[in-house]
Formats: C-alpha cells, structure tokens, sequence
C-alpha cells in the first residue's frame, strides 16, 4: 500500500497545534471524574445559560432520527425550559399518510421528515429565511441559539460540530461523532479549546448498567479485565436501511445536492465527498446513504457504534493499541457497497481484547460480556449478572450450555423508559451548569470513532494498524 493510499484513511497530525494528551492508563480502574463546573473567563461567564433561562436548540438535519430529538423538545418546552430555534435541511420533505405491506401485513403509517414539516412542527412558517435554511451556517449567527442538535448523514458531523463550537455553541451530535479518528480529535481539541458542553448521542448509556459495571472494575471485583465482547445483528428481507423510503419527492428541485455532498467542505484538509461529477444525484443514495461506503461503513459505523461506546465506558479503556478485523459483503448484493458481516478485533495497551462483530443478515445476538480473572459481567435487560470465577478452578465453567449458567449475583438496576429523553435531560442540565462531562463527552465518542474506523480500514486493506497515541494516528502494525 502506497503512503497515498494510507492518508486516506489516517489523520495527519501536522494539522494539529494542541498537544497529544499523555495516557492515562490508570483510567482503565477508577471511575470517571465527576463533572464539575469549569472555570470561565469573565467573558464566557456572561454566555452562560442561566438555571431559568430559556435555551434554543437549533435542529440540522431533520430526518427520522431528528423527528425523536424535535418531538422531545416540544414536550420538554414546558418543564426543561427550552424550545426550537431554526431547522435545516437540505431537502424540501414530505409530510403524507401512506401504506406499506411487509410480510403479508398492510399499515397504514405517517411520514413527515424535511425541512418544511419539521418547520411546521417547531412552529416556524415556512417564508421565515432566518430560521428555515437549507445552509447550517445561517442558523450558526442567530443569538437564540444556544444548542445545535446534529442529525445529518456521518460525513457531515465533524464539520457542523466544528462550526458550532467555534459559534460559541454546545452541541447534541448523533453517532457516530465523526468518520474518522482525524476528525474525531479534531472535535475533542475544539470542544476542549472553546469550552463548550457536547454529547454524542449514543443513547443506551443513558441506561446506568453500564456505570455499574465500571464500578465493579474500579473496586477489583473482575480482577484483571481482559475481553470484552457484544455485537449488533439485524435481519430484513428488504434489505437494511432499504426499507428507508424514496419518493418522487426527492429530487434534484427539491434537494440541495451539493450541501447534501459538502465537497466544497473539508476537515483539515480533507474533502467530506465527491463533487457531483462523480456522485451524481440518486435517489436511493440521499435516502439510503447508510448503505454507500462514500459516507457510512453500514453496520460498524451505524450499529457497533452502540456496543463499542457502551463497552469503553464500562471498562475506562479508550484507544487502542492495534485493530485488525474482517467481513464483507455476501449476501445483501443489490448495490450497496458496505459490508454486511463484520468483525473488528481491538488490543489495548492495558491488556484487554475488544470483540465486536455484527451482520445486517442474521438476527441471532451475542451476548454482551466482559471477562476478568475474577468474575465476568454480563449486560442483561434491568442489571448486570455478575459470576465469579475461580483461576484455580480450571475449566469451572461449561463450554456447552445445557442450561442457563446461575449468575452469582443479579444487579438490578433502574434504566429510564426512554434513553433519549434522559439523554436530554443530562445534557440540557450540564449545559447550564458548564459541566463538560456528559454521559458521552467527546474523548469518549473519539475513542470508540478511531477503534472502529481503524477497523473498517482494516478491512478494506486486508491489514492490521496500529494507533501511535504520541501522533496521534493510525499507522499500519509495524511499520
């Protein structure tokens, strides 16, 4: 592989003037530092939202997944003191009832999504040009507000986070946070050097599951952790994220085709997509983007994101030392371009394995693991089971399960009816509160960005890399 070939795929580090943090390997057995309020420059101070002051949260991109974020605003107006301040998208949308017949069942469904209902929705009329954009930027100068919520395409995120932190606003961005480990740590500096609360929005860690089990590893109740396992699995005859609707709606009119791209954007450098002389306007690309290598790796960058996220944060491992993987595309041939098998293999420095491993072509789970010397936490809906081992004991547990093994003990734990709300809630109260570390601040959302992109590299070039934490890059393993 040519060194062309390689910067593709890894950050250039000379783009960056913040220095490498130095690791931290203790982090992997003490819990996170609680949040606490930062101190602020006389300046900044005065931009503080106050406890009941009212905060504006404008939506950019207003697809399915931000239609969730818009209604959960609207219903938290009242009791959270916050309300919608501009919409952008960069189709005009659709709002209609329509029918769908899958597996012999016919429904009957409503879709709204796109700039024009999603206005509608926030109360905003449709002639209003200074809060109904197709251009995100317009939203960025607008004093009301306060908050940015992210739901574009993954090869928008950097660039709009990046935008919105250096507009002196905090930000709600979907996962994955960014493409790629550059622009994953070009976030994590921003974030850091404008002082501004983010949240990635991997929504599960809202469930506390997952701080019960970096408990249980800060107190040694694991011993030495060593595996960590989980994966994601869909099954649809239709095709995953085929049955994501395109209508005649859609078209080159009605679409900003070459916002949608951003090839006249970059980060660092480095162009978000093709100009429209290579992608040129499809249909099925702007609404099934998920399934197009150009902007997503399909189910590592949309469904192992989760697990990954969720696994770091329980363990306190961040970045890894070398990432190999495997997988390809075998079944679901009806031209999409990412896989639908896929395993990434992560070592850390600490002494741990990561497994994760996923298809869009079988629904059978994996359960979700991690393995110490002395004891092993299993995620269950509701807690965590927890079951001793004993190093003295070879083989103690049976390889083949007749049965359900007996877990030691069962940890019950409270998880919140809806992620996403209580999602919101945190972060909305450490935005008034100028407490960075939300329930997925950036080092964490860049951490699980780099293990899996190093993996879908790894993929593509039949390779195993390495991470150098001291460039802060991507490198093949032993070069």
């Amino acid at each position: 592989m040519t060194d062309t070939e390689l910067r593709v795929f890894v950050y250039n580090p000379t783009t960056m003037t913040t220095p490498a943090p130095t690791p931290d390997r203790r982090r992997f057995i003490r819990a996170s530092a609680a949040g606490a309020a930062l101190a602020l420059s006389a300046e900044s101070y005065a931009k503080v939202p106050g406890a009941n002051e009212r905060l504006g949260v404008a939506f950019v991109g207003c697809g399915a997944r931000a239609q969730a974020h818009i209604n959960l605003i609207l219903k938290m107006a009242g009791s959270h003191n916050v309300v919608p301040a501009g919409v952008c998208d960069v189709w005009d949308g659709l709002e209609e009832d329509y029918t769908q017949t899958f597996a012999g069942s016919t429904t009957t469904r409503r879709y709204s999504q796109g700039l024009y209902p999603s206005a509608a929705k926030c109360g905003f009329s449709a002639n209003d040009s200074t809060r109904v954009v197709k251009d995100y930027r317009r939203l960025l100068d607008r004093s009301d507000v306060d908050i940015v919520c992210i739901g574009t395409p993954d090869h928008w995120h950097a660039r709009q986070t990046l935008d919105a932190l250096a507009a002196g606003k905090d930000v709600y961005v979907e996962k994955p946070m960014t493409r790629t480990p550059a622009e994953a740590i070009a976030v994590t500096d921003a974030a850091a050097k404008y002082n501004r609360v983010v949240v990635v929005g991997v929504q599960g860690l809202a469930d506390p599951s997952w701080r019960t089990a970096h408990e249980l590893i800060r107190k040694g109740e694991l011993g030495h952790v060593a595996q960590l396992q989980a994966g994601a699995f869909r099954n649809d005859a239709r095709g995953q994220w085929r049955f994501y609707r395109t209508v005649e709606q859609m078209n080159p009119k009605t679409v900003a085709w070459d916002l949608f791209l951003g090839h006249r954007f970059d980060v660092n450098g480095v162009k978000l997509a093709p100009p429209p002389g290579v992608l040129p306007f499809d249909r099925a690309t702007f609404a099934q983007w998920r399934c197009r290598s150009a902007f997503s790796s399909g189910p590592i960058s949309d469904l192992l994101i989760h697990p990954a996220t969720k696994l770091l944060a329980a363990s306190g491992l961040r970045f890894p030392q070398r990432v190999t993987g495997a997988g390809g595309l075998f079944l679901e041939r009806d031209g999409r371009d990412v896989p639908d098998v896929a395993t990434v293999i992560a070592d850390f420095g600490e002494g741990a394995q990561m497994l994760l491993t996923a298809t869009t072509i079988s629904g059978y789970p994996l359960e979700e693991v991690i393995r110490g010397r002395l004891a092993n936490v299993k995620f269950v809906k509701g807690g965590v089971h927890l079951y001793r081992d004993d190093p003295s004991k070879a083989g103690l547990m049976p390889q083949r399960h007749d049965k359900p093994i007996e877990p030691t003990e069962r940890i019950a734990v409270d998880a919140p009816r809806n992620e996403t709300e209580a999602m919101w809630t945190h972060f909305l109260e450490c935005v008034r509160k100028r407490n960075r570390e939300t329930l997925c601040p950036p080092d964490l959302g860049a951490a699980a960005v780099t293990l899996l992109a190093m993996g879908w590299d790894a993929i593509r070039l039949g390779m195993t890399l390495a991470w150098d934490g001291d460039r802060r890059e991507a490198r093949p393993a032993g070069a």
